[in-house]
């Protein structure tokens, strides 16, 4: 089995409406421009959340049962060392 030049790390944010029982309709444009100020203040604070070395190798967003699912995968090449926790 030949080894992969990469290591990988999965980020995973969860985001929930403040108010119970609230249900976003992103055919509103108010729930659109909700949803869109929320990824802004995630993506903002997205850098902080990666330790040096790694990078982002792609992302999702999706939203299951009201709440918002940011999903990054991360990788850095292998150097030999013991991987750092991204947590």
């Amino acid at each position: 089995m030949t080894s992969h030049s990469y290591e990988y790390r999965l980020l995973v944010e969860y985001v929930s409406p403040r108010e119970a029982g609230q249900f976003p309709h992103f055919t509103h444009i108010e729930d659109q421009e909700g949803l869109t100020r929320t990824l802004n203040d995630v993506f903002q604070h997205l850098p902080e959340s990666i330790p040096e070395g790694w990078e982002v190798n792609s992302h999702n967003v999706t939203v299951s049962r009201n709440t918002l699912i940011i999903t990054v995968l991360l990788r850095r090449r292998v150097t030999g060392e013991p991987a750092a926790s991204v947590y």
